[in-house]
């Protein structure tokens, strides 16, 4: 029964337990509170000046294959075998397309040079000047019925009229009126007409131009044929018959502009659709899309294309066909039989023609490469030896590598053979070898045979780095190709490590106050260390801002100087300075503190929580703040009432010291009733300062109110509420912050609980 009652009072205490737990309290950390005077950015970082050293001499690529002034001849790619046979892979362009790109360039003309057979119609505009025994001047205008009116004269009819023959006939009717004169006609303004262009044409439609406006101007105006368009068959319409046809290729290939007539009024410009067209492509001068206008041979289409080139194999031209059943069919055509062949074959719609290029290899020519003078191809001969293909580049006159020179030799199935060849036999004249078509001779430097050979100098040299080794090279010449000794080098200990050929290690020593050791010879691979000076250092500059005589940069005297000396050096203290409240920042702390890789482990010992959803975050109870952890509590009451002997501390370099002005008051923050400063009395407490604030609000965590000093030191435990506060201290309440119940979690979990202790009471009950 005992057993029982004891079982039911755990089953109690538990369920109590786990419904009635506490919410937890979570404090501000101290990354969030606000700091009270100032807040500093982290310096940075000394600037880097390394200097990276390059070779004195760059690696020079080494060659070791053929010239490439032949390597077409053994390569197979597609693209070139193409090249080869004259296929390109341009686009052709319909001939003569290219006239009415730039249609500015061709505009109506205002004025033309010869206007003796310029047709007169209505709205011309026509000047007549007179000069002798009379003199007058006539401005007319041709009316609506063709006509003009011109005093003593009467009305003249011009409508239709060329300017010579209007001349003529005005000139015979002035001398009926008047004597001994003479007499001149010239146009004025210009009548407009309108003509009409349509068809395949770019930009059909009605055109008010100039009277002296030509077909080809209209043309141009309207930006030619389209791609559908005939070059060759241009209709000008008038009074609806075709008054001229114009073929534009005698125009692009002859220059004969005898069809480019001049429009009337209401002419119409039809271009039609294009008649037979066929290609010619390869190595023609022109290579185009011809429009054919029938019964064209291909003999006529080379002409039109300008002829073959220089380059045609005119033993083969191909002519690619659609036959009668609507398949393709290849004619291989021969130029060279007198022509024949050639004129005898009639083109038809869609043919292409290929003019193919001569084999493009040069077979008897030898080629050489590398450290000659002149480089290049040479022609072979049955008397073209090695000697004679060397002579011919001639050899440089230093750096050339005689003890081998590589000769390529081709081959008809495509292998190539290297030969070995001795120059100095073949300078000698005791070897000579007769060359073939194609052969390839490439001479070599010295540096591109020989094993280069370095050496190298690290530590307080203005270029350290990797240079090249010479003979008899001494440490003296590597300190001068490194740009000479740092300032604070140390040459009275110059270490080298050298490794010999078993790959030991043996380390030299070297003085350079002793003569003889500038001499000293290097070695392929050594290495030259040059140590700082034991007791060198640069400019240690630290800062120091605020309330001090004179804030700024100083360089520090000594490795020892201290916080106290160097504010003596600053003039000491203002009137208005507060030293209880000085920020000392140290810059190195957080670097020493990353170079330990402490932010790493902080980041990965921080716990672990399931969200809602099941995914799984990092909680970052711990936030490593650089700029935080950089500051340094120092106590500046004891370290001046001692004189500096107690509480004082050496500086280093980027040291930051701030001396803020006195405060006014005390500064309440966090949950509270008002936020402020509250004016300073000596001997109050935290208490009195919160309730002068408006006293804690209903969120306050009152036992985690925190007392922060003007020194930077915290206090956050029990009974910070009667601790007594000093001018410049901040006060902080945090707000308490309770965690929501999952009761169906708490449920379950005190199900699970009951379940358990259950079965060990019925486990119990039985013992």
């Amino acid at each position: 029964m005992r057993k029982l009652l004891l079982l039911s009072f755990l089953v109690f205490i538990l369920v109590a337990i786990n419904w009635f737990k506490p919410g937890f309290c979570q404090t501000l950390s101290d990354q969030e509170l606000l700091e009270k005077y100032r807040e500093f950015g982290q310096q940075k970082g000394a600037a880097d000046n390394s200097y990276t050293t390059p070779e004195i001499f760059g690696d020079q690529p080494t060659s070791a294959g053929p010239a490439d002034s032949s390597s077409e001849f053994i390569s197979g790619d597609l693209p070139e075998m193409k090249e080869a046979l004259g296929a390109k892979d341009k686009e052709l362009k319909p001939f003569g397309n290219d006239l009415f790109l730039t249609p500015s360039e061709l505009s109506p003309p205002s004025e033309v040079a010869d206007l003796s057979e310029y047709i007169l119609g209505p709205g011309d505009n026509i000047i007549i000047y007179l000069w002798g025994k009379v003199e007058k001047e006539y401005n007319l205008t041709v009316d609506r019925q063709g006509k003009v009116f011109i005093p003593k004269v009467g009305e003249v009819v011009v409508w239709g009229q060329a300017m010579s023959e209007f001349e003529n006939n005005v000139t015979k009717k002035l001398q009926n009126v008047y004597t001994d004169f003479k007499v001149s006609v010239s146009l004025g303004k210009i009548r407009s007409i309108r003509v009409y262009l349509t068809g395949e044409v770019k930009k059909p439609g009605a055109y008010t131009v100039s009277s002296l406006t030509t077909l080809f101007n209209a043309l141009y105006l309207a930006g030619g044929p389209n791609e559908r368009g005939s070059m060759r068959n241009i209709q000008l319409i008038r009074n609806n018959r075709i008054e001229s046809r114009l073929d534009l290729y005698q125009f692009l290939i002859k220059g004969d502009s005898r069809c480019d007539v001049r429009l009337a009024s209401g002419d119409a410009i039809f271009i039609p659709v294009s008649g037979p067209r066929v290609s010619i492509d390869g190595e023609v001068k022109r290579p185009a899309i011809y429009e054919l206008i029938g019964g064209e041979k291909v003999g006529s289409l080379l002409e039109l294309a300008g002829g073959p080139t220089a380059e045609a194999y005119l033993d083969r031209i191909m002519l690619d066909r659609i036959s009668p059943e609507d398949e393709r069919q290849v004619i291989d055509l021969n130029m060279n039989q007198n022509n024949g062949n050639i004129d005898d074959m009639e083109l038809a719609d869609g043919d292409v023609l290929t003019v193919f290029s001569v084999y493009d290899m040069k077979q008897n020519i030898v080629s050489i490469a590398g450290m000659v003078k002149h480089p290049g191809q040479f022609e072979r001969t049955d008397s073209t030896t090695l000697k004679t293909l060397v002579d011919r580049g001639e050899l440089l006159p230093q750096d050339v590598f005689l003890g081998r020179a590589n000769l390529f030799r081709r081959y008809p199935d495509r292998r190539i053979d290297i030969i070995p060849v001795d120059l100095n036999e073949v300078m000698a004249g005791r070897y000579d070898l007769a060359l073939h078509d194609l052969d390839s001779l490439h001479i070599y430097s010295i540096d591109e045979v020989k094993r280069r050979e370095y050496v190298y100098i690290d530590g307080e040299i203005k270029r350290p780095g990797k240079f090249l080794l010479y003979d008899n090279m001494t440490v003296s010449d590597l300190i001068f190709l490194a740009g000479d000794f740092n300032k604070n080098a140390y040459q009275l200990g110059l270490e080298v490590a050298r490794t010999d050929s078993l790959g030991r290690v043996s380390l030299l020593n070297i003085d350079l106050s002793d003569s003889a050791s500038h001499s000293f010879a290097l070695h392929e691979d050594d290495r030259v260390f040059v140590r700082k000076l034991p007791d060198w250092f640069m400019h240690r500059i630290v800062t120091i801002e605020g309330e001090v005589q004179f804030p700024g940069q100083y360089a520090l005297r000594s490795k020892n100087e201290t916080l106290y000396e160097l504010i003596q050096r600053a003039g000491g203290f203002t009137d208005n300075a507060f030293p209880g409240g000085t920020i000392f920042k140290r810059q190195s702390i957080a670097e020493n503190l990353e170079r330990q890789n402490v932010p790493a482990i902080i980041a990965n010992s921080q716990p672990l929580k399931e969200d809602s959803l099941g995914n799984i975050r990092k909680i970052n109870l711990v936030d490593f703040n650089p700029d935080g952890v950089n500051r340094i509590i120092i106590d500046m009451d004891k370290l001046f009432a001692t004189g500096g002997s107690e509480g004082n501390i050496k500086l280093q370099r980027n040291d930051y010291i701030y001396i803020p002005e006195s405060p006014t008051g005390i500064s309440v923050m966090g949950a509270v009733g008002s936020n402020g400063t509250i004016r300073y009395l000596p001997g109050k407490n935290v208490k009195y300062y919160v309730e002068r604030a408006g006293n804690f609000t209903n969120q306050a965590y009152k036992k985690g109110t925190q007392l922060i000093k003007a020194d930077g030191q915290v206090f956050a435990k029990g009974g910070t509420l009667k601790k007594k506060v000093e001018l410049g201290d901040v006060i902080v309440v945090p707000t308490e912050i309770k965690k929501d119940r999952d009761w169906l979690k708490a449920a379950s979990s005190t199900i699970s609980i009951i379940g358990g202790i259950v079965t060990s009471a019925f486990v119990i009950s039985r013992l």
